[in-house]
């Protein structure tokens, strides 16, 4: 009591002072901002490791697919944001990798982005420039249009970055956040340096992906020709054998004539089933190789039609099928190489007489759609299930499934004719209903 006395009789200017609010409050609030600065360096360092590890698994990732995986897993979680898009960017083409957190209708939509398209990751395709989207009313204002109905704008900050690697762009990254204002200067920095981190694997994955491709194509060119070896040394065995014994029996002098005759007639067939064997080999390879040269003309389709009815009409006869022909209207013309042309539908219209029981109908025509001239050939035989129509265009498909009537190279090339036209062609099918080939060529000029 004795010291505390002595304390209080202090004079006033020596007597601790007592802390003023002001200052209080000064310390109080110093002290949140230190909490808080430590706060951030915590998470910054948290965020920091991460990108360590997003940038480890970015490096080790050799396929386009393991990159996208990292980046809308390991990566959008660096960044804590809601929803990502992923895409990838080759000239003007654009094709989507990857979302995280987007509905299936949403991203329906954006598979089919374009450079053209109003939306913040084309944009900053477009410009070259990372676009900054700060407020979901600022989205909604600039880019709500596109996504009117899809009920997914519920996000408050967007950033969309392009992904350029040695001045090439080779794709982009959209990430959308839930905060207002989530984009501060350090989620900035590492928004930026995981686009960086992307950029670099994408581009590194495409080589590895184009590589694989070259060795994946080089394998099917090894496995085709040693297909192409076991289709000559089996298809072409059988023909030639029987030319050499024809030729065996046509050596014997006292040899009927009625008797010669016929085995004249087999050698000749013999011969021309080679002679077409080796044709078809031969068109393949041109194809396959993009050698197939093609003379562009206007082709009348009425003419064109009346050629293969004389053709084929004789040996649908003889197999007791009817062949009808639908005549365009007059002046119908294709843009196309009239021997290929004549070739496909030779090759459609001589399937179809093939697999029609006797008694059935073969039915081919053409009409005008838009540019192109759409040509169908149907017929009334066996169908073909769904999961035979999936090979119909494969090469010697026929022939891994035994069919002796044909090497399976038919329709591989008719394929390969009609896209080197610049048109397409497709089959739809009916088990036990018949067929119908469909494909479309370019049209002519007008009469």
């Amino acid at each position: 009591m004795q010291q505390s006395s002595e304390i209080t009789g202090l004079p006033a200017d020596v007597r601790p002072s007592r802390p003023s609010q002001e200052h209080r409050a000064e310390v109080k609030r110093l002290t949140a901002e230190i909490l808080r600065l430590s706060e951030e360096l915590r998470r910054a360092t948290s965020r920091a490791n991460k990108l360590l590890n997003v940038s480890t698994a970015l490096s080790e990732a050799r396929s386009v697919e393991e990159v996208t995986q990292a980046v809308l897993t390991k990566g959008v979680a660096v960044v804590e944001a809601a929803r990502a898009v992923l895409v990838s960017c080759d000239g003007d083409r654009l094709r989507l990798l990857g979302t995280f957190g987007i509905g299936p209708e949403l991203e329906a939509t954006l598979s089919n982005l374009t450079l053209a398209s109003e939306v913040p990751i084309a944009q900053a395709l477009r410009s070259g420039e990372v676009t900054w989207i700060e407020s979901g009313d600022d989205f909604r204002h600039r880019f709500g249009g596109p996504f009117e109905g899809f009920g997914e704008l519920d996000m408050q900050t967007y950033v969309a970055t392009p992904l350029v690697h040695g001045g090439e762009t080779v794709g982009a990254l959209s990430l959308h956040f839930r905060e207002a204002g989530a984009l501060g200067a350090a989620d900035r920095a590492f928004t930026l340096l995981l686009g960086q981190a992307a950029a670099t694997a994408l581009h590194r994955a495409r080589s590895y992906d184009a590589a694989q491709e070259l060795r994946r194509r080089a394998e099917l060119v090894a496995n085709a020709r040693a297909e192409v070896l076991g289709v000559v040394a089996h298809d072409l065995r059988n023909p030639l054998s029987l030319i050499v014994t024809t030729t065996e029996l046509l050596e014997e002098e006292d040899l009927e004539a009625e008797r010669r005759r016929k085995v004249l007639e087999i050698a000749k067939r013999a011969g021309k089933q080679m002679n077409r064997l080796i044709g078809d080999l031969l068109d393949t390879v041109q194809l396959e190789s993009g050698r197939l040269t093609l003379v562009l003309e206007n082709i009348d389709v009425a003419m064109l039609f009346d050629h293969l009815e004389d053709t084929f009409g004789p040996l649908a006869a003889r197999n007791g099928i009817s062949l009808i022909a639908r005549r365009p209207a007059d002046g119908l013309t294709v843009r196309a190489d009239e021997f290929r042309l004549s070739q496909l539908m030779g090759n459609l219209l001589g399937n179809a007489i093939k697999f029609t029981p006797e008694g059935g109908e073969v039915t081919f025509s053409a009409r005008r759609e838009a540019s192109e001239v759409l040509f169908e050939v149907s017929d009334t035989g066996p169908g073909i299930s769904p999961d035979q129509a999936s090979h119909l265009f494969e090469q010697f498909w026929q022939a891994r499934k035994n069919d002796k009537r044909g090497v399976g190279l038919g329709l591989t090339i008719a394929k390969g004719i009609a896209e080197a036209h610049g048109g397409r062609i497709w089959v739809t099918s009916t088990p036990g209903a018949g067929s119908t080939f469909s494909f479309t060529i370019p049209a002519g000029d007008r009469a």
